[in-house]
């Protein structure tokens, strides 16, 4: 349950985004893009007594998506698990965490706010920025994860 001041949830700002595979810290991510999880509608047409009725039922379920970006180092776990899904290993499926660390002028500054739990998750997608030889601009690392399920473990 969201913490509450004044009658209204607080609400959550984030400084920091930490990946953990099997309770490691494998990379730290600046910011994340979205958490896309969806079920298309479909349409059902019936016919009743009251003549024909049109209502939106439950349909295909897509796989949960979730991008995150930070900036290029030299920690090399994300790119190594991407060559890994390339090979098509099957062990590169990973249940990880993804964990939401509050900002610098929050009250709980440096804790984790909310961790998403990423059942069978692997990294789809593995984009590092343009590059120009003596540019100031700083080389960012995009990395797209898909997974089975994620569930939401709000910090207590």
């Amino acid at each position: 349950m969201p913490a509450v001041a004044n009658g209204n949830p607080t609400v959550m700002t984030a400084s920091s985004f930490v990946i953990q595979v099997d309770g490691i810290q494998v990379a730290t991510f600046s910011e994340l893009s979205g958490i896309n999880t969806e079920v298309e509608p479909v349409e059902y047409i019936s016919t009743g007594p009251g003549g024909i009725v049109h209502t939106k039922q439950y349909g295909k379920t897509k796989p949960p998506q979730i991008t995150l970006k930070r900036g290029l180092d030299t920690e090399t776990y994300m790119w190594a698990w991407h060559q890994a899904v390339l090979q098509g290993d099957p062990a590169a499926r990973k249940t990880c965490s993804l964990q939401l660390f509050a900002a610098s002028q929050s009250p709980k500054a440096g804790q984790p706010i909310i961790t998403y739990l990423l059942e069978n998750a692997w990294p789809s997608k593995l984009e590092i920025s343009a590059m120009k030889a003596g540019a100031t601009e700083i080389v960012t690392e995009t990395v797209v994860l898909h997974c089975d399920q994620i569930l939401m473990q709000p910090a207590g």
